[in-house]
């Protein structure tokens, strides 16, 4: 019996050694991987085959990469998350900045208004290093803060991308239901490129924005002023990403981690793990 409860007493120390030191190098090797994939995915956007524009398509899909072994990672170039009306994505281009935006499109984002917006532009901890510091600001609660988070960015410089803009963005801009279903349809139907080949869906210049939305529909004046209002905000391409990369070792999940980084500059604005 003795020898019973030791032979129990000793495979059970030894599978919790085993569990340890899978455990260890899972994670060990996680932050390696991690690097090894920001590194790819300078090297592939400096290979862009549409360097001027980024769809929604093109950001949103998800890519992987095999290693040696039965090791591999995947990556993808925004946050998503899952509503009952379907996926939506964040792309850090396409959200509103909260140390460039005014007070009239701040006070329209969920959970805000005119008064709490006064107090955030007025904030001496603005400009804001992270989201997160506009807990500090005066009257901005936790419940109304989960309401616009997803919304707001600190990192760029005011654009926003037009083609991965989210409903609520759009309308904290200022811009109507009508005006925003009429963005979305030329999103989803509007195919991009040249001599039979598709690039994507959606807008490929900024500076054609109104050209475009009026030749794929009839627009009222008052749409009209309202896209010319912004068209020194909104842009096609998103310089601004939230780099996302999950390593997996032997079919099991590593460390994630959720990178912000400058394609232009190559430089990584912040760093997660979870």
């Amino acid at each position: 019996m003795i020898l019973s409860l030791l032979g129990m007493g000793l495979t059970g120390l030894v599978f919790q050694e085993i569990i340890f030191v899978k455990s260890y190098q899972r994670l060990s090797l996680s932050l390696p991987v991690a690097r090894v994939a920001l590194k790819t995915v300078f090297y592939l956007r400096e290979g862009d085959l549409s360097p001027n524009y980024d769809t929604f398509d093109e950001l949103a899909s998800e890519s992987q990469q095999v290693l040696c072994g039965n090791n591999s990672y995947k990556y993808y170039f925004v946050d998503k998350i899952n509503h009952k009306e379907g996926m939506e994505i964040i792309d850090e281009s396409a959200l509103i900045n909260i140390n460039l935006a005014s007070k009239e499109i701040l006070g329209r984002l969920p959970g805000l208004d005119e008064d709490l917006a006064d107090k955030i532009i007025n904030s001496g901890l603005r400009p804001f290093s992270g989201i997160n510091e506009l807990l500090m600001v005066e009257d901005v609660t936790e419940d109304k803060f989960l309401l616009f988070k997803d919304l707001i960015t600190v990192y760029g410089q005011g654009k926003i991308n037009i083609n991965t803009v989210n409903r609520s963005v759009l309308l904290a801009l200022g811009l109507e239901d009508s005006l925003i279903d009429i963005i979305f349809r030329f999103r989803q139907e509007h195919k991009i490129g040249d001599s039979g080949i598709e690039f994507g869906r959606g807008f490929s210049n900024a500076g054609q924005i109104l050209e475009d939305l009026t030749n794929f529909s009839s627009l009222g004046l008052s749409q009209q002023q309202d896209i010319l209002a912004l068209l020194s905000v909104l842009d096609v391409k998103s310089n601004y990403l939230r780099f996302n990369v999950v390593p997996a070792f032997g079919g099991q999940e590593g460390l994630h981690y959720s990178i912000t980084v400058s394609i232009p500059a190559k430089k990584v604005l912040s760093w997660k793990e979870y």
